[in-house]
């Protein structure tokens, strides 16, 4: 699910203004990449930050439980590799080295659907990396894993996230949707729509 989701077949291409390995990717900004050990305590540190999670289910206004959810989010990233072969990245900025959040693609298979997603750090907010993280991700899910479409879930109130969705060229369906026991609205974006040549922007 967004703060600011599998079909065809597989073909190899050359990433527009990105690259990386078949698990890693590098912008002008940014180094996405799996989550590591060691990473643990930065992203706690993400997520205790005050109004972090508050458009995300697993919130939760206690300490000690946010860690958990915290290390069991990286827990469910790690395992998304690993059993699907693709998952959601840790995002570090690479002037600084820092980690910074985590972005990416998760298959939902209760929906028979890949997400985007996405949560950075409000240090590192306001400079446009869910925009730039999220055109790599989602121009690394059409061309290297030849996905048919990837959707985003947000809720109604997140006007950031929907914000960064429409810069990304996703539109709304009609209409909410029940998720991740929540309503929330579904965004959508196809292979080969016209925002992914040339796109611009923050």
């Amino acid at each position: 699910m967004s703060m600011a989701s599998p079909s065809g077949g597989h073909r190899q291409a050359r990433l527009c203004g990105v690259s990386g390995g078949v698990d890693r990717l590098t912008t002008d900004r940014l180094l996405l990449r799996p989550f590591e050990q060691g990473d643990e305590p930065a992203y706690r540190a993400i997520r205790l930050k005050p109004g972090v999670t508050r458009f995300l289910p697993s919130h939760t206004d206690d300490p000690a439980e946010a860690a958990r959810r915290a290390d069991a989010t990286l827990a469910a990233f790690r395992e998304a590799w690993v059993r699907d072969g693709y998952g959601p990245w840790a995002v570090v900025e690479r002037a600084s080295g820092c980690l910074v959040g985590h972005l990416g693609l998760r298959l939902l298979a209760e929906f028979d659907k890949t997400e985007l997603l996405f949560l950075i750090d409000p240090g590192a907010q306001g400079q446009g990396y869910a925009t730039e993280g999220g055109r790599a991700a989602l121009n690394w899910g059409f061309d290297r894993l030849a996905l048919a479409e990837i959707v985003a879930f947000v809720l109604p109130e997140n006007a950031a996230s929907i914000a960064v969705l429409g810069r990304l060229g996703m539109t709304p369906r009609a209409g909410l949707v029940h998720a991740f026991g929540l309503e929330v609205l579904e965004f959508t974006t196809q292979r080969m729509q016209p925002w992914r040549v040339g796109a611009e922007g923050p």
